[in-house]
């Protein structure tokens, strides 16, 4: 799918975004096979569940149904006029007019609903719902439905860390299981590297209370920079590692895959191009909770 201008590893490594949007339909295939598969099966079994029900009720109606004895009523000339009972009259032996009595009581219809028993209990659904938020650099990061659905991308461009904190106060409390966050970069220009852990920490602390789950994405290494920005940026690398890892907090890792890859940026060395934004969404991916 590559021409031959591509290096070997980017065409070893990577897919085509067609190649990701048929991986896709045939997740929605799939998923659309298992439903066609369940309805089949409560088809059947309401057809089942029809066959007894129609079988019980013509027992039951043979069973109530009885050939009762002829009763008659007569009146002979002599006698006294019959006095009503209610809504039954006195029968005299001998009768010539023979009368028949009332119908035997029919069985109550019941009106129960047959299908209850096939209905579940309701389950409360979990919220599954994954929010990444960041700075410009996660515009273009697609996470496909079949891999974790209900994930929603919020880009702030030029956002620092007190941004990013703001947008933070906007998000209800347990609204996302899993929250994302890919911020820093753009706060090293401030040359404060204490303060900037601390503002760090500080984002942290308030994400935590928002999520069950917590994920920080690190900085991507940026091309024709200068050593002072390299240096600044590897070592907000390295600290972010070590310390997510002291708190239990999950991290990913960008910056072994866009070292020294200057095919996975855009010409200004700063946002990732398409590769660079695959690359980048399937990190993430690899680290969201199943």
């Amino acid at each position: 799918m590559y021409s031959s201008g591509f290096p070997a590893d980017i065409v070893d490594s990577f897919t085509c975004q067609k190649c990701l949007v048929n991986l896709e339909l045939v997740g929605k295939i799939r998923e659309l096979e298992d439903r066609v598969r369940n309805l089949i099966a409560i088809r059947q079994t309401e057809n089942w569940i029809d066959s007894v029900c129609l079988d019980n009720s013509a027992t039951s109606d043979s069973a109530s149904v009885s050939p009762g004895p002829t009763v008659v009523s007569a009146r002979p000339k002599s006698a006294a006029p019959i006095q009503p009972q209610g809504e039954w009259v006195t029968v005299r032996r001998g009768s010539k007019n023979p009368k028949c009595s009332p119908p035997a009581p029919r069985s109550p219809i019941r009106t129960q609903n047959r299908f209850s028993a096939l209905r579940s209990a309701p389950v409360e659904t979990e919220n599954k719902k994954v929010l990444i938020i960041g700075n410009s650099i996660v515009r273009n990061v697609r996470i496909p439905n079949y891999v974790k659905p209900a994930v929603h991308v919020k880009c702030l461009a030029g956002a620092k860390i007190s941004g990013i904190e703001a947008a933070l106060d906007r998000v209800a409390d347990d609204e996302v299981s899993t929250l994302l966050l890919h911020v820093g970069t753009n706060d090293i220009y401030s040359q404060q590297s204490e303060v900037l852990k601390r503002n760090f920490i500080s984002l942290c602390i308030k994400a935590k209370r928002k999520c069950r789950n917590l994920v920080v994405s690190g900085p991507l290494p940026r091309l024709y920079r200068g050593d002072v920005i390299y240096s600044r940026l590897h070592s907000l690398h390295c600290w972010l590692e070590t310390w997510c890892a002291n708190k239990s907090i999950a991290f990913v890792n960008n910056w072994d895959d866009f070292w020294e890859r200057p095919g996975f940026f855009r010409r200004d060395g700063l946002h990732p191009n398409w590769r660079g934004s695959y690359v980048l969404s399937q990190n993430m991916a690899a680290k969201l909770p199943g």
